[in-house]
């Protein structure tokens, strides 16, 4: 199995772009979580963070050894902290050695919005860190993709979020299915690897195509529906942005609609009907409303006529809802919508 964990680049098993080299690590790897973790001393509840750093990089030190062992590349190898719901990034330095002294003396807990979004909690030098632990596995190695690629519309949503905040602060996701960590129990989908925007090469964010990507089956299936469930989805996400009084997650311009229909035609090779292309032009269209909207225009039923056609159309060709309204509409009638 392979997984990745932040702040690396996994680029050896990436689909998608952008793309860097950095590092590939070797097992499966369940990255950090935002819940507060917990161990008992003396039957008294700590966190983790919370105690004397002494007894903080001892529980480390106690770690590092391969049954705790989540993954190594050519920058670190990451450990679970165990007991607790931590992670530990230990940077392989010249002579490879285990500085705890340094670590001990360089422990800082000031952290900024670029270490969040990376999930770092703490740093102790040397590119070393304590990184908070996601539960679940990665997109590569989980083997349902069935499950991945029909998950309920607020998965993707808040995946979609992530990334163009992350964007926001000039972080670029590392697009690729080693880097979104899928979590079963509440089928939330979490990204865990950005690297800081180079303004000598800039790149363009494209957080729709990069999800699809990132998620759609490389190989054929035998049921490929599953790459229109998931564009359906990915449609419906959009919508959401495009909600009367919803204040879209990235600038209007930057949505990449055709790109993300360009992604999915280049896995799935049959034929569409023609409402394929209306939907496409649906959301051109909403796209453009919903700038009206932004701009204080009263567009609202515009909007919400075109949403209604735009989810219907999903429902229909790529959900197949045989209950859709338009299945009793002719391909003529699509003209007066």
């Amino acid at each position: 199995m392979s997984m990745q964990i932040q702040p690396f680049s996994f680029n050896n098993l990436c689909t998608g772009e952008p793309k860097r080299a950095d590092l590939c690590l070797q097992k499966s790897l369940v990255p950090f979580s935002p819940l507060k973790d917990s161990v008992s001393f003396s039957g008294r509840q700590k966190d983790l963070l919370e105690l004397p750093r002494e007894e903080i990089f001892e529980k480390i030190s106690q770690s590092i050894n391969n049954k705790n062992l989540l993954g190594e590349g050519n920058e670190a190898r990451v450990y679970k902290i165990a007991g607790t719901n931590y992670a530990f990034r230990h940077a392989r330095i010249p002579d490879d050695r285990t500085n705890f002294t340094d670590y001990k003396k360089n422990l800082s807990f000031d952290i900024n919005t670029d270490d969040k979004i990376n999930h770092v909690v703490a740093k102790l030098g040397e590119g070393s860190a304590i990184l908070r632990y996601l539960p679940g596995e990665n997109c590569f190695v989980y083997n349902d993709k069935k499950e991945l690629c029909n998950l309920p519309t607020d998965s993707y949503y808040n995946l979609y979020k992530q990334i163009c905040f992350a964007k926001d602060n000039e972080m670029i996701f590392d697009c690729c299915e080693t880097n979104i960590i899928y979590n079963p129990k509440d089928k939330s989908l979490t990204a865990i690897d950005f690297y800081k925007q180079d303004y000598g090469f800039p790149e363009n964010v494209k957080p729709l195509s990069f999800i699809f990507s990132a998620i759609a089956p490389d190989k054929p299936l035998a049921d490929n529906t599953l790459y229109k469930n998931l564009l359906g989805s990915l449609v419906n996400v959009i919508l959401k942005e495009f909600e009367p009084g919803v204040k879209p997650a990235q600038n209007l311009g930057e949505i990449d609609i055709n790109q993300l229909f360009r992604n999915f035609e280049s896995y799935y090779k049959v034929e569409m009907p023609p409402q394929y292309e209306i939907l496409r032009s649906k959301l051109i269209t909403l796209q453009c409303l919903k700038l009206q909207d932004m701009l204080g225009q009263d567009v609202k039923n515009e909007i919400n006529a075109n949403i209604k056609v735009a989810k219907s159309i999903v429902n229909q060709i790529l959900k197949k809802d045989n209950n859709s309204f338009l299945n009793h509409l002719k391909f003529g009638d699509f003209n007066y919508l």
